[in-house]
């Protein structure tokens, strides 16, 4: 087993695409280098992840215990940075979203409702995502 999912107790940590023979397809790292919360006015606040953080040279967790795949292969995924991240088959970002801090968050499921919408929770908020 640790062939494939290596100890790892300090990062980096990625999200990692397997084929059906469980070779990995592509990687991705969140390279976020921003600590970020939001205020009670709904602005959001950000600082330089600066020296002495732990997050500063192997980037944020990801806070899922599920992540949800989109009909086109997108897969979606919820980092301790706070953000929800779109990656594009390959590897590639697509697009995030600021939800709230979540540094020490539960590892929360997303979903994808028969609307297209995704839901997913951050400090204990529901966001749901999209048209």
């Amino acid at each position: 087993m640790d062939a494939f999912c290596p100890p790892r107790d300090n990062g980096p940590f990625f999200i990692t695409q397997l084929d059906p023979n469980l070779n990995v397809e592509w990687k991705f790292r969140n390279t976020n280098n921003q600590l970020c919360s939001r205020n009670p006015d709904g602005s959001i606040t950000c600082v330089p992840n600066g020296s002495g953080n732990q997050w500063q040279n192997i980037g944020f967790e990801w806070c899922i215990n599920a992540p949800v795949v989109d009909k086109d292969g997108v897969v979606y995924a919820n980092s301790e940075d706070g953000n929800i991240y779109a990656i594009a088959q390959g590897g590639t970002l697509r697009q995030n979203i600021f939800l709230d801090l979540a540094l020490g968050a539960a590892y929360t499921p997303l979903a994808i409702g028969p609307d297209g919408k995704i839901y997913t929770e951050n400090k204990g908020t529901l966001f749901v995502i999209g048209n």
